[in-house]
Parts: C-alpha cells; structure tokens; sequence
C-alpha cells in the first residue's frame, strides 16, 4: 500500500489560479514512492499546470508543496522540440530518452499521442515494469487501467482535487457511486425537511381549530355552556401545541444537523439513448471498386458491403484514408471511379474527427441549424445534455470543453439515426461523455461505423466487422 511507503511530494492546502479561473483549491495529497498515478480531469481543468508544479516550473498562490530530499524529476510535455520529425516520432524519441536518464519521478502529459498500437504496449510495458514513480495525464483509459493504480481527479465543477484507488474504471465507478450518494443524501434531507415541515402545519392547524372552537364557546349561554367540554378543549389545545413544538424542535435540530449536506455541484451522470426514426432497408452500402485520389495518394480500390445491424471498425495506417472513406459513406466526396449504392430510409448520425467552433453564432442556433428539428424539441434535447437557457445563448466559441461535447453528442442524438458513423470520436469527447455514448452504442441496433484507435472504446461498444484501408 502507498501508506507503507514514503512521500516523496506532498502538497498541502495548496490553491492555484490564473485570473479568476480557479485551478484548484484546498489541495491534499501525496505522492508516494513506487506510485504509479494517472491524473484526470477535462479538458482545460489544469491537468499540465498541476505537472509543471510537481515538476517544479510553476509556483502555487498559496499553500505547500514538498519535495523528498535528493529526489529528481523527469518530464515529457505534450509538445516536443524536435524538429523533422512525425508527432509520434517525437514522442518515442523523448520518451526513449527519458527512461535511459535516471529519475526518481517522471511526469508524462499525453504520453500516448499519436503513438500507433505496438508503440502504446511497449510503452505500457515499460511503465509496469519499472521502479520509479510515474503521474501520467493520458486520455487513452485502456493504457491508463494498463498501468496505473491511482487517479488524482481535477475536478471541474468544483475545483477540488480527489485521490481514488485503483484502475481509471474503478475510479469511474467510485465517482458515479460518490455523486449518485451525493445527490441521494440531498434528495432525501430535501424529503425530510418537508415532511416535517408539513407535519409541524398540519399541527398549527389542528391548535388553531381547537383555538376557534374554545373560544367560541365564550359567547355560549353560560346555563348551556358545559365547562367540562371547555376544559376538554383547552386540554388538547395544550397537549397538540407541545406536540407542535416538539415538531417544531425538531425540525431545527434536523435543519441545524444537515446544514453541512449541500447542493452536489457535480451534475448526474449523463443518460443517453438512440432512438431510430426508422430500421431503414438490410442494405445499407454496397462499395464496388470504389476510387479516388486525395492529393498524390490513391484511396481502394474498396469492395464492401455493409447490411443493417454491422458494427464496422474501420482501420488502416495514419494517412491510409479512413476519413476519405467516411466523407464518401455521406456523400461529401465524390468517387473518382467505381460505384456506391446507398440503401433505402438509410438515416445517418455524423461525428466528424474535426469539428471547428470558430462560429460567432449561438449554441441554439448553430443547433438547430445542425439538427434541421424545431425549437421545442431541439430545447428539450439541449436540456437532457444539461445545456440550459443560460447556455443556448453563448457564442460557439465561448463554450467551454464540457460543453462542446455535450453539444456534439446533443447533435447526434437529434438526428435520430438507424447508421450511427464516429470517426475517432475520443477526440474531442471528455470521459464522462464517452462513457455515456458508449453506453448508449452499446444498445444501439441500428449500423454502427467507427474509425478509432482507442483500444478502450473499440472493446465497450463491441465492433465485430473490420473494413482495412490501404
């Protein structure tokens, strides 16, 4: 365990801004020898600041960092300088030249970008097998569960920093479990409070009816009227307000007690399903020696066919054309030779690999521009996507990363389709929201086509049918 060993870096009730975005605030943690950390939060949530103070070249607002004596540091940013070289090249060649150094702690952020699949393993093997102390910020959850066994969690609603043991999909369990609790606990202190709240006026009441019935009897006859029957009210009058006020008490000692159980910050998870327009015919593509040249590289010849219900993995080398062949599936290329024949009531949901937000326009109206559905529906997928009348007004640039997501995946899911086509939808998602179109593919009966290289994704959603390109 990480509590038998010793902390080579401990940061104490350390807070980082820049401006008046808070970093985070109120940290707590450590790092012991041996770990192997995985750090994770969305994008822009202060992953590479946090790496740049543990390394030593960022300072905190306030609080502590310490570091064990005689302890080194080795880090490999996202951007290598390296010139005439592939991203992955540049990457292999810092990460070959940083396990040759001796460091006791070594700091990785996107490690993982642009290296192709054997690069990955070595890499994953490399990490498992070593001594040394790894923080690793990855968005690649398959090598993440293949070598760490702790998450530090930037949090991106509250700006508190989490430490979770265990894999990435444990820590994804353990984080549902703890906001599904949260919003438990709130829902229940919620119920409470109005059930004694209701309880206390219904006892006012029922004292406020004895009130009125005893004081009616003053202007009795005193010959009709019956002190007994006085006496009787006055005695349930007594008796219903010490019950009040006991209610009463309560009630505040019940307040008083909760006062510490706040709204959750952290929305529930997002839910998401596709519901179909239609099933659309078996046939869904047929590809016929199918063509086409994009600059000096020639695409195919291709020969497929696709039938409603496959869930095709679509792959080949960088540069091989995988994209090329998406934008011919919709219809945004045109074949230079062969042929392609698209199936009846065929309806397609589109997630590009480049989606830009360079638009000036609103989040409604880039919406519904997108989804071509009316106003009142297209407000209520928004809403499901937690994007409310506060955020449809924001300009397609100010979103935030969380947002942009949530937009994409509020855009495919109006479209209703019956042939669902991703290419590498990893790369512009968060996790929470791969974690729910994951879920969402994986009760998907229409056509599923995908373009990945995340080993993770590629496994949850079950593709069974691969079409090899180059």
């Amino acid at each position: 365990m990480s509590s038998l060993r010793k902390p080579i870096v401990s940061i104490t009730n350390a807070n980082k801004s820049f401006g008046t975005f808070v970093v985070f605030k109120g940290a707590d943690f450590a790092i012991h020898e041996g770990d192997k950390i995985g750090l994770v939060g969305p994008n822009g949530a202060g992953k590479t600041t946090l790496l740049r103070i543990i390394a030593g070249t960022e300072n905190l607002d306030s609080g502590t960092m310490s570091r064990a004596k005689n302890i080194s540091v080795g880090y490999v940013p996202q951007e290598h300088a390296v010139e005439a070289l592939s991203g992955g090249e540049k990457t292999r060649k810092a990460l070959d030249r940083i396990f040759t150094e001796d460091k006791d702690l070594l700091l990785f952020d996107e490690p993982t970008n642009n290296l192709d699949i054997p690069s990955l393993e070595a890499l994953e093997k490399k990490v498992r097998e070593s001594d040394k102390t790894f923080v690793i910020v990855s968005h690649d959850r398959r090598f993440l569960d293949n070598t760490v066994s702790k998450i530090i969690e930037i949090d991106g609603y509250d700006r508190l920093i989490r430490v979770y043991g265990g894999s990435f999909t444990e820590y994804m369990t353990a984080r549902e479990m703890r906001i599904e609790k949260a919003w438990k606990d709130y829902g229940e202190k919620i119920s409470e409070e109005k059930r004694i709240g209701t309880m206390v006026k219904q006892k006012i009441s029922h004292i406020r009816e004895i009130e009125k019935k005893r004081f009616g009897n003053r202007y009795l006859n005193p010959k009709e009227k019956e002190k007994p029957d006085d006496a009787v009210l006055r005695d349930k009058e007594a008796r219903a307000g010490r019950r009040a006020k006991v209610m009463k008490n309560r009630l505040e000692r019940f307040v008083e007690d909760t006062e510490h159980i706040e709204k959750p910050v952290q929305p529930l998870p997002l839910k998401m399903d596709f519901t179909e327009t239609l099933r659309g015919s078996d046939k869904v593509f047929s590809l016929r020696g199918v063509k086409k040249q994009m600059g000096k590289k020639m695409i195919g010849p291709v020969d497929t066919d696709i039938r409603y219900g496959d869930r095709i993995h679509v792959t080949g080398t960088n540069g091989s054309g995988k994209t090329s062949l998406i934008r011919i599936l919709i219809g945004d290329l045109t074949l230079d030779s062969g042929e392609i024949e698209r199936g009846a009531q065929i309806s397609i949901g589109y997630l590009p690999q480049e989606t830009v937000f360079s638009s000036r326009e609103t989040l409604r109206d880039a919406f519904l521009r997108l989804s071509k559905i009316e106003e009142s529906e297209g407000r209520k997928i928004l809403n499901r996507f937690r994007l409310t009348a506060d955020d449809v007004g924001k300009r397609m640039t100010d979103l935030s990363s969380g947002e942009r997501s949530r937009f994409i995946l509020a855009t495919l899911i109006a479209a209703r389709p019956n042939c669902i086509i991703l290419d590498e939808p990893s790369n512009h998602l968060d996790f929470e929201a791969l974690e729910s179109l994951e879920n969402a593919l994986g009760t998907f009966t229409g056509t599923l086509i995908v373009v990945s290289h995340d080993r993770y994704f590629i496994e949850k959603i079950g593709l069974t049918k691969e079409v090899k390109i180059g």
